[in-house]
């Protein structure tokens, strides 16, 4: 699974010089320290890393460009401006389009703009702080404005380089990123109503940036002084190695730092740990500054997540004065502590981490259910997990798949369907639900092994995607497609009334076997969600849907659209 990138932690925001100068050989420029801000820090976090220094290339970076989208049938528009359908031919011609040696030669970059099942689109996303080259990351892709593009769903993007800003010359910047793949269009929409069309130019493209230039992290400190910059040379040399050395202090201004290859998938927690990292190193210092700190995180105004990571960041001498927190009345402090304890390797704060997973009325049952997804050593927690998937409470249900999914739990079924998304299929018989990601990587999960579509059944959207019919004498269920291109529609394929038989033809790719049958409808993942939407409110159907909402994103361009449904809220899963 592909890493998705977790934020500075909010009390821990401090100003970043973004130094990253594209297509540029030289070194990047160390500003004065007169120039960058004081910050006030918090007394949980006083004396790490981040009381002195800031992080250069610690944010994430928005990177952007222009791309083609295909397969929109008569939904695309031939419409682009003259910049940038030069740099569109110019891009495609790289890629082989109208190559003869491709197998593309009637084919030219020219035709492909100028045909309404294309849509010219800007793209973006931002790049996860210090993501090594190969992560992936979400992207929005929007219509051109005053274009006539109706609608980008079920479209694909090609290959698309991607730069700190929007260009079209002959020589840009280097790309630090490529996108591509399926969008995802918000399947909320009701393309009927005048009002929600618009909508339909924007979506997501999960998973569909890709890094292509390591970003390189530095310390800056604000105050040059070459015996602090050494200082956190040899603390974070001492915590993280001594296998890797991590720190560097190349002089009184900037330390670089290395991801240790033990961090090499958890890149971002390893940059949240260095910002946390004490520095007064001090004898017998440590133990005393962490009983402080277990004394601060039951206070109402403690910074829970950051003591913890000060914990965790110190190591294992801070074991004995948080273990009396892991029993704690209060969950919060008690959460933290055997979140640190747990991350340490401490055995002893299994036993009520599981308790808080178990817990239905704590605040923090999610976060713990997501915690033990984390702690593969704690195997008494598959089966607390396991529990968990046949409650009532949905969101604790998908919290806990979650967890197992992560922990690669056989319990889960998971099928590969096309080279889409997966289809994974959760043990139970009640209370079915089906959930569908719109972050990270495409995923539709069925809570319930069988779900049956109820018959008699007839579904045709107004847009004719796909018509399922059904009756009550036959066993088994027709369903066919629109083809975009056409307008015509494929011939009825055949499956039996359940719901991961139609999942499955619907997203499988539309090929003829050597009997010369044909096996697939070939739809997006993006069109299989919403058809599955709407199956469940029609109640054709049983099951409750529920889509991911996407974490918290600033908007890339002022046009773009939400994902999430006007009257649910943006910090839980969409569901109906």
């Amino acid at each position: 699974m592909t890493r998705k990138s977790v934020p500075w932690p909010a009390l821990m925001i401090l100003p970043v010089v973004l130094l990253v100068l594209a297509g540029c050989s030289k070194p990047e420029a160390v500003l004065p320290a007169t120039t960058v801000k004081k910050v006030n820090i918090p007394a949980g976090i006083a004396g790490t890393v981040s009381e002195y220094a800031d992080m250069v290339g610690g944010e994430p970076l928005l990177v952007r460009g222009y791309g083609l989208v295909v397969g929109l049938g008569k939904n695309g528009s031939s419409e682009v401006p003259a910049d940038v359908k030069a740099y569109l031919v110019r891009q495609m011609a790289k890629a082989g389009v109208g190559s003869a040696m491709a197998g593309t030669a009637g084919l030219t970059p020219e035709a492909m703009l100028a045909d309404k099942d294309t849509a010219v689109v800007t793209v973006g996303g931002y790049l996860p702080p210090g993501a090594p080259a190969g992560t992936h990351f979400d992207l929005l892709v929007e219509a051109l404005p005053n274009t006539q593009t109706a609608s980008l769903d079920g479209g694909n993007l090609m290959t698309a380089d991607l730069r700190i800003g929007l260009m079209t010359g002959a020589v840009d910047a280097k790309p630090l990123a490529s996108g591509k793949g399926s969008v995802f269009v918000n399947p909320f929409i009701d393309s009927t109503l005048p009002t929600e069309q618009g909508k339909l130019r924007s979506g997501r493209i999960l998973n569909g940036g890709m890094v292509t230039s390591d970003r390189p992290v530095r310390i800056q400190l604000r105050t040059p002084d070459y015996r602090m910059a050494q200082l956190i040379q040899r603390r974070l040399n001492d915590r993280f190695g001594p296998t890797d050395t991590v720190a560097t202090a190349q002089s009184p201004s900037l330390v670089a730092l290395k991801v240790p290859r033990s961090y090499a998938r958890d890149y971002d927690h390893f940059l949240e740990l260095v910002a946390h990292t004490y520095l007064i190193d001090a004898a017998g210092e440590i133990e005393r500054h962490a009983r402080q700190l277990a004394s601060a995180i039951l206070l109402p105004t403690a910074q829970h997540r950051d003591i913890s990571l000060v914990w965790e960041a110190m190591g294992n001498q801070v074991l004995p004065a948080i273990r009396p927190l892991y029993a704690s009345d209060n969950d919060i402090a008690a959460f933290f502590a055997c979140r640190a304890g747990l991350r340490l390797g401490d055995a002893l704060a299994g036993e009520p981490m599981m308790q808080l997973a178990a817990k239905k009325s704590s605040p923090m049952q999610l976060e713990a259910i997501a915690e033990l997804g984390k702690a593969r050593g704690l195997i008494k927690s598959v089966q607390v997990l396991r529990d968990c998937l046949a409650g009532d409470n949905d969101m604790v249900r998908i919290a806990a798949y979650e967890a197992l999914l992560r922990r690669g739990d056989s319990a889960l079924q998971s099928f590969s369907v096309g080279s889409e998304f997966t289809l994974d299929i959760i043990p139970g018989d009640q209370n079915h639900v089906i959930y569908a990601t719109q972050a990270g990587q495409p995923r539709i999960a069925l809570f319930g092994r069988t779900m049956p579509i109820n018959r008699p059944a007839f579904y045709c959207p107004p847009d004719q995607l796909i018509t399922l019919n059904a009756n009550q004498q036959d066993p088994l269920v027709k369903v066919c497609r629109k083809i975009p291109r056409t307008g015509q529609s494929s011939e009825f394929l055949q499956i039996k009334p359940d719901t991961s038989e139609l999942v499955r033809l619907l997203g499988s790719r539309a090929v003829v076997s050597e009997d010369g049958e044909i096996h697939g409808l070939g739809l997006t993942y993006s069109q299989v969600v919403g058809v599955l939407q709407n199956l469940s409110k029609q109640g054709q159907i049983t099951a409750k849907f529920v889509l991911q909402q996407p974490p918290s994103m600033q908007r890339i361009y002022p046009f773009t659209t939400g994902l999430g449904r006007p009257d649910r809220p943006e910090d839980a899963p969409v569901s109906q």
